[in-house]
């Protein structure tokens, strides 16, 4: 029987923590050995905006350079150069590994605002802040999403070989009765992109029973964790009450990645190199994790063999904010293994 080749991949943190060229490079190789087919680039988030931005006003021939490191002398804060991401993309579009931008909204937005406000001041960037969240920007404004879009616009040009985009959309406030304003929001940016002639991916963290017959069918689900991995059990329950499951979103035609947070979450830390817990990861993705599993380690709603199917992949997803103490090299080479048994398992238990 035909099955369906699946698109599995690699989501890096370059915003939290600085990779290199030579170093991304290194991952891309090892998707590309892999089987893998995608690198999920999260570029921005409250700790940093990792590219180079005119609109931002972080340039590189304004930063602090050393030893090929371009870093804002404002923030402090290392980037990507204009340059530089041009050479990942060639280097990338190469291998075929595809490039996906993941410019976050409407919350993790205080590397921006900190750049916005060096730029334009504290009471322009007010004006764009949610009225109900410092750290998060005013979806009921048109003025803050025209420049959102404007934001992304930029992004779009700097990854040519782009077939999607990544608009983030998780852990932000917001209530069932005022959802439908989060729906607008996202319809809006995925047909801005639409109109770019790219796809849209968010995570699943947004997205609510009550308004599933509002969403754009054609935006794509990073699916990561049905409770967002709460500490309190009352918060937990809460958020599966009235969260849409994976089932549930593929049963309403969305396509569906799996990024469960359980198994194809990693944070290096600074014991990395000494702990095991790599390669204690490797070894509990190869024996209990597998394509249907969404749900953290929870096997009792584990996904039905023609669901299964239509799960479109998989991704290991690498986060930096415990990591600043080790350098990029490192923390690839404890990574390398279980970002290559990622892939084998992914793509094995999707043509068993």
């Amino acid at each position: 029987m035909f099955s369906q080749k699946k698109h599995n991949g690699l989501m890096l943190d370059i915003a939290r923590r600085y990779y290199s060229v030579d170093v991304i490079k290194q991952y891309i190789d090892t998707l590309a050995d892999s089987g893998g087919g995608f690198l999920h680039l999260h570029f921005s988030d409250h700790e940093n905006y990792g590219l180079e931005s005119r609109i931002l006003n972080q340039k590189a021939e304004s930063a602090e350079i050393s030893d090929g490191r371009y870093r804002n002398p404002q923030t402090g804060k290392l980037f990507l150069s204009d340059s530089q991401l041009r050479e990942i993309a060639q280097y990338a579009h190469a291998k075929n590994i595809e490039l996906i931008p993941e410019l976050g909204s409407p919350n993790h937005m205080d590397g921006i605002f900190t750049l916005l406000t060096h730029r334009h001041g504290a009471e322009y960037v007010q004006s764009l802040k949610s009225k109900m969240a410092d750290d998060e920007i005013d979806i009921t404004n048109p003025q803050s999403a025209a420049f959102v879009e404007s934001l992304m616009e930029e992004v779009i040009a700097k990854f040519p070989h782009s077939k999607r985009f990544h608009i983030g959309a998780d852990e932000f406030g917001y209530s069932v009765e005022n959802h439908h304003e989060f729906v607008a929001y996202v319809n809006r940016l995925s047909s801005f992109l639409a109109g770019k002639g790219l796809k849209t991916q968010m995570w699943n963290d947004g997205l609510i029973k009550q308004n599933l017959d509002d969403l754009n069918r054609r935006i794509e689900v990073t699916y990561w964790s049905y409770d967002g991995d709460a500490q309190d059990r009352g918060e937990r329950d809460k958020r599966r009450r009235i969260r849409a499951s994976m089932p549930e979103l593929i049963q309403a035609g969305f396509d569906v990645w799996n990024y469960n947070s359980y198994y194809l979450y990693f944070v290096p830390n600074s014991n990395l190199a000494s702990s095991g817990d790599t390669d204690y990861a490797v070894r509990d993705v190869e024996k209990n994790w597998d394509l249907g599993i969404w749900d953290g380690d929870n096997r009792q709603n584990v996904l039905q063999a023609h669901k299964q199917k239509k799960v479109r992949g998989a991704a290991l997803a690498i986060w930096g904010e415990h990591s600043l103490s080790l350098s990029d090299k490192t923390v690839f080479s404890h990574t390398q293994k279980l970002l290559q048994a990622v892939m084998h398992k992914a793509e094995k238990t999707s043509s068993d």
